[in-house]
């Protein structure tokens, strides 16, 4: 008894920790993808993850929706009523959260195009449905991009932002018929894409809004079981407690070897829409385990948000800086026309991979503290001022 009446610090209901770190992982995972593509440089210990680190986008998307909806479940689990948040004011906040840095990314994007291939009516195409989040929508301006390739993922985003004002809530009030029927939604797409695997219409089908909405619903579940469960007066047991951190460990266990799987796999994007929910199921109950279970000091804690809040600008800025850096300034320097890494050069890939990740984090974090948070700041203010006239 003893050791039970132990009372851990509380959780955080609102913003676990164990979603920055979720966050900073995923984040990741992807740089160390388009990195490794580029470079070639590899560590033993963590190749499958620099292999099938594209799959981190997948993490971003459920933690997306369990960070979105956690203030409904919390409201849900506690018996108060529901945010009330209209669709317009949603929309403005999401707008200005992640709309100023996209479009600076885009700007320099199209000015590499442009520079490299001039200008032209495929290009004026392409940017228009990058300015709009609807590439996705055009196989050329999605797999055949000569803009940020990673950009995409916003599309993903944006439709789920425009349902959300209305799935929230009804969610909140009748999850089992809604949790269900995205996960119908996804199976049913992800049935009908199979066979055209290995055709051309494939690579521009598995990532598409449809094969996303059981990861969605994954998101929001682990946000409903996280909120139901962290206001127990159990979570005041230090046994209970650790408990839970050792369910998270073993979730990551598990996310480690499906990571492993999917390097391996042979039909990799097959492979990638088969085990999306698997994968995004281990992560979820990675956030759920270690974010009822584990309390961080105060300076690990912000250390690690201050992490979670630079991973949107590094991932904007991270794919095409590297290949600009690889392909225009030919920085490690390299002559001729096959780089080094196709070459075997062990000694250039181990420098392309530093100055690809200093290159790609100073960046981000410039493009965070310089645009993506000031932008953010300044709309909100302006909004604010707008809203306090109209009320006069």
């Amino acid at each position: 008894m003893g050791v039970l009446s132990r009372t851990p610090a509380p959780i955080d209901c609102d913003r676990p920790a164990s979603a920055d770190f979720l966050r900073v992982l995923a984040a990741w995972a992807v740089g160390a993808f388009h990195i490794w593509q580029q470079s070639w440089y590899s560590r033993p210990a963590a190749e499958h993850w620099l292999r099938a680190g594209s799959v981190g986008v997948d993490f971003l998307v459920m933690l997306s929706a369990f960070c979105l909806f956690l203030p409904w479940a919390n409201a849900a689990a506690q018996g108060r009523p529901l945010p009330q948040t209209r669709p317009a004011e949603f929309y403005r906040r999401r707008a200005a959260r992640l709309l100023p840095a996209y479009y600076a990314s885009l700007l320099f994007s199209l000015a590499l195009a442009v520079y490299r291939s001039g200008w032209s009516r495929a290009l004026a195409v392409d940017l228009f449905t990058h300015l709009t989040l609807t590439q996705q929508l055009f196989p050329a301006c999605y797999i055949g991009t000569q803009l940020n390739a990673v950009s995409w993922t916003l599309t993903v985003f944006a439709l789920f932002y425009l349902v959300f004002p209305l799935l929230a809530p009804l969610c909140a009030r009748h999850p089992l018929p809604v949790l269900g029927a995205l996960c119908v939604v996804q199976l049913v797409y992800s049935l009908w894409a199979l066979p055209q695997y290995g055709g051309y219409a494939y690579p521009r089908l598995f990532n598409q809004f449809p094969a996303f909405c059981g990861v969605l619903a994954v998101g929001m579940a682990a946000a409903l079981v996280f909120a139901r469960l962290a206001r127990g007066g159990w979570t005041q047991h230090f046994l209970l407690r650790a408990g839970c951190t050792v369910l998270g460990a073993a979730a990551l266990v598990r996310l480690n070897t499906l990571m492993h799987a999917q390097a391996a796999a042979a039909d990799y994007q097959r492979f990638q829409l088969v085990n999306r929910m698997p994968l995004v199921i281990a992560a979820a109950a990675v956030v759920v385990g270690f974010g009822l279970g584990l309390t961080l000091p105060v300076p690990a804690r912000r250390l690690l948000r201050g992490l979670a809040a630079l991973t949107y600008s590094f991932y904007l800025w991270h794919q095409m800086l590297t290949v600009f850096l690889k392909y225009d300034l030919h920085l490690p320097a390299w002559q001729g026309v096959t780089p080094p890494n196709q070459l075997g050069d062990k000694v250039w890939m181990r420098r392309a991979d530093r100055l690809y990740w200093a290159a790609a984090l100073t960046v981000g974090a410039a493009a965070y503290f310089l645009l993506e948070k000031p932008a953010a700041s300044a709309l909100h203010q302006t909004a604010q001022k707008m809203r306090a006239e109209k009320a006069r």
